[in-house]
């Protein structure tokens, strides 16, 4: 090598290191030349490589400026030539404090709850060329981009981040990239620097591409397709479109399932950022039980959208976190800052969120805002039915909806699909900007809330004869999974007082409401407000049906009863619904120990058999069966549900999970384990395996295995059923937890018998499932001598020997069998029978309760 040549090398070795240094210190270059006392022209000069010997009083001021000590700071002389010591921190080297990292570092703790996502990425970088994050404006794509880099990155890696956010032009993209690897202007070609590069060597970002976003997708493509040494990490709120692109969305932070459970709240990841950032405000800022309800409902709010959370919590140096929920409803001047870094389109939420729209088509765009006021999620059928027209042709839908996809202004939601079909969300505050465009528009809002109420009647009237029909699933959660849209239509009807179009809209749809207990609570609401506002008695009677129909379903025994009982005073008793009204009243009282249920059983099952439905009348025998089986009468119970089983044969009378599981429950306290299994079997061949919201049949199987011997068997089954029951309340749940509690206190496991059988005892007492309680009391006694607890023990035992001897419904004869067995010296307890006897169980289990806690 030539003099000449050595000079050179050591110019750019030292121009690239005063680049890198200076970078990595967060410093402009006119901030350094401040700091350093020199001139910004001198900085330029040096790092583009232009001076063959820097000045030694020059170098000292850099050092300085840039903060260096001690053996770093003789290091940085001797790479400008003024020591004989090799420079050791040359970008040839290894360089473990980061000089490798050209740009833009991740924050140390910017990340939250983005584990499993670093993880897929680092994997993802080391299998493929080009990687794009997409994702809305403030999802944090930038921060995962950075980390993931960081965390891909070796000693041989070089990474370069290049911000795109000031690049107005596709054909400017190249020159961006070089200036990121901190090039003079004309003195470099993109192909030189990527020349030679072994895999692994070199990843670049490239950070907000989206709106030049064929000038990205045109340089990546060269770049993977070209350089194999090279890999690219994109983000952006479209994909690039290119063969070789692997495309991750990057999804909003987990908010917490609900509002009370400080436990989850904690466990939130939006939680734990709103806390971490508010904290660097308000220093004494923590989640604590007084404020855990409102941090919990302010993040679900803002959808866990970490740009609002961040500049939410910016605002807590100054306002109360009950404030700042409060002032959501105005959240785009809440959020407004005060943000003073990022690119300039994310420094306020409104900005994020136009910055994407106002990019749109004005068909997208007014798809968009029409779109918001369906309720969220909404179909494909809904956004045809209700937001078409001018500039919005129908068959354009749904290649409208995939533009405002890959743009991240909707997202599908994937989650049983397969049950619901194709839907759609919006964020919140997404939502909340297109609802104000919608409204800027004249009178549009309103023309396209009546626009819904409209195709909701018609929607209805398209699902009578469903019950009877083969694909009634099919067609009911079709409508399910346009519950939101449903409650924009009956808002709307509501508002005009067109109440009697409300009562046809919750009539219609009132089956649908049924296929998730999470949506069955605006059911409720609707049936019951439509049946105190119509005219019609009977109307109003049905309605009335419909709401304890669903409060049933959501676990509210009580409020099931009140409702039916009011029913069966308004419809004719042997049609249809008043079947259905006097059903519910004889299942909801057997729950709750009224005999007065038990004595209608009779005439019920007359009138039903009357009937000219053959599924209805199927379906009361089903219920009559459940509320004798229930009571121990087992060997009526399981005549009326062997009649309801034989009715299968007829057209249009279809299977039950729930009828087949009370016949396995039925053959199982009659002692015929075979018999017990064959229904537990049908009963899971008859349901979805992927049912969303029904308490799931493995439990019931579970009990068969127990009383079996096959306690494996019947753990994995527990296990099996154990996630669907923590998600809503059903029929069998409490057996999952009773011989949870029973499994555990023979295995020795005497801390999780405990947990279970009082969570049974909990759940029971809250849903006022009174008679069940019988089934878990006895387990509750059993599990108490096992803690050496004997004196309670005893007294409860006797209080329940007592209830066996003198009050109805008898336990059944498993339960029995457990108190027998734990009870061996206890006496029957005096004063028995007691007048109440819903009130006697429910102080036994309040006793359970305390001598478990």
């Amino acid at each position: 090598m030539s003099d000449a040549d050595g000079r050179a090398q050591g110019r750019r070795g030292f121009a690239d290191l005063l680049l890198d240094l200076r970078v990595q210190a967060g410093l402009s270059q006119e901030e350094l030349a401040e700091r350093a006392g020199l001139s910004v022209r001198t900085i330029r000069e040096l790092e583009a490589g232009r001076v063959a010997r820097p000045r030694k009083d020059s170098v000292r001021l850099l050092s300085e400026g840039l903060g260096l000590r001690d053996g770093d700071a003789g290091r940085f002389l001797a790479a400008a030539g003024h020591a004989a010591v090799r420079p050791v921190i040359a970008m040839a080297d290894p360089a473990p404090t980061g000089l490798r990292w050209r740009g833009t570092r991740p924050i140390p703790d910017g990340l939250v709850g983005r584990e499993p996502e670093l993880l897929e990425l680092e994997q993802l970088l080391r299998q493929n060329r080009l990687v794009t994050l997409v994702g809305p404006g403030g999802v944090g794509k930038t921060e995962l981009a950075l980390a993931a880099a960081d965390r891909f990155s070796g000693a041989e890696t070089t990474v370069v981040v290049v911000d795109l956010t000031t690049v107005q032009r596709d054909a400017a993209v190249s020159s961006a990239i070089l200036d990121a690897f901190g090039t003079a202007p004309g003195t470099s070609d993109l192909d030189d620097l990527l020349s030679g590069r072994k895999p692994g060597d070199l990843v670049i970002v490239e950070d907000n591409a989206e709106h030049v976003l064929d000038g990205v997708a045109t340089v990546a493509n060269r770049m993977v397709r070209s350089f194999p040494g090279v890999g690219v990490l994109v983000t952006s709120r479209i994909p690039l479109g290119l063969p070789d692109e692997v495309v991750r969305r990057v999804q909003v932070l987990g908010v917490p399932e609900n509002d009370r459970d400080l436990e989850v709240i904690a466990a939130s990841p939006a939680v734990e950022m709103f806390c971490r950032r508010a904290a660097r405000v308000r220093p004494d800022f923590k989640l604590t039980p007084e404020n855990a309800t409102t941090v919990a409902r302010l993040c679900q709010r803002l959808d866990g959208l970490p740009l609002a959370l961040e500049l939410a919590a910016a605002r807590a140096g100054s306002l109360t976190v009950e404030t700042i929920l409060a002032a959501l409803d105005d959240r785009f001047r809440l959020l407004s800052g005060p943000r003073r870094f990022g690119a300039p389109h994310q420094r306020t939420l409104a900005d994020t969120i136009a910055w994407s729209v106002d990019a749109l088509s004005d068909p997208a765009r007014q798809l968009l805002y029409r779109a918001s006021m369906l309720g969220s999620p909404f179909t494909l059928d809904a956004v045809v039915g209700v937001c078409t027209g001018v500039p919005i042709d129908a068959a354009d839908v749904p290649m409208l909806l995939a533009e405002l996809v890959d743009k991240s202004l909707l997202q599908p939601v994937l989650e049983f699909e397969q049950l619901y079909g194709a839907r759609y969300k919006m964020l919140e505050t997404i939502r909340e900007h297109a609802y104000a465009g919608l409204s800027s528009q004249g009178d549009d809002l309103t023309e396209f809330r009546d626009r819904t109420v409209a195709w909701c009647s018609k929607y209805v009237e398209g699902l009578d004869g469903a019950w009877s029909s083969p694909d009634r699933d099919r067609r009911y959660r079709a409508a399910n999974a346009n519950s939101a849209t449903f409650e924009v239509a009956l808002e709307r009807a509501a508002e005009l007082g067109r109440w009697d179009t409300a009562a046809q809209i919750v009539l219609g749809f009132r089956i649908a409401w049924q296929y998730q207990a999470s949506v069955a609570q605006s059911g409720i609401r609707w049936a019951s407000e439509s049946a105190e506002n119509v005219e019609d008695k009977e109307t109003s009677g049905r309605l009335l049906a419909i709401a304890g129909r669903l409060s049933s379903l959501t676990g509210d025994v009580r409020a099931a009863r009140r409702y039916y009982g009011d029913a069966r005073n308004l419809v004719p008793p042997e049609s249809e619904m008043g079947l259905m009204a006097r059903g519910g009243w004889v299942s909801s009282g057997s729950l709750l120990l009224d005999t007065l249920s038990l004595a209608e059983i009779p005439t019920l099952v007359a009138d039903a058999r009357r009937h000219g439905d053959v599924q209805r009348s199927a379906t009361v025998q089903a219920i009559c069966g459940l509320a004798l089986a229930r009571w121990g009468r087992l060997p009526e119970a399981k005549e009326l549900l062997l009649a309801w089983e034989a009715a299968l044969a007829n057209p249009g009378v279809y299977p039950d999970e729930i009828a087949y599981m009370a016949l396995s429950r039925v053959e199982l306290e009659l002692g015929d384990l075979e018999e017990a299994r064959r229904w537990a079997e049908l009963a899971r061949d008859s349901q979805a395996s992927d049912d969303p919201e029904r308490t799931k049949v493995a439990g019931c199987l579970a009990m068969v295995e127990f009383q079996a011997g096959k306690y494996d068997r019947a753990r994995a089954l527990l296990d099996e059923a154990d996630a669907d029951i923590r998600g809503h309340r059903g029929y069998f749940d409490y057996l999952v937890m009773l011989y949870r509690s029973r499994l555990a206190r023979q295995a020795g496991d005497l801390e999780q018998a405990r947990l279970s059988v009082r969570d049974a005892v909990n759940r029971l007492l809250l849903e006022g499932r009174v008679v069940y309680l019988l089934d878990v009391l006895p387990e509750a006694v059993a599990v108490l001598h096992a803690l050496g607890q004997g004196e309670e023990a005893d007294r409860l035992c006797g209080q329940l020997l007592a209830w066996q001897q003198t009050m109805d419904p008898p336990m059944l004869p498993t339960a029995w069998a457990v108190l027998q067995d734990s009870c061996d010296g206890a006496q029957p307890a005096a004063g028995w029978p007691e007048p109440d006897p819903a009130e006697s169980v429910r102080r036994l289990a309040d006793d359970v309760l305390a001598a478990l806690s």
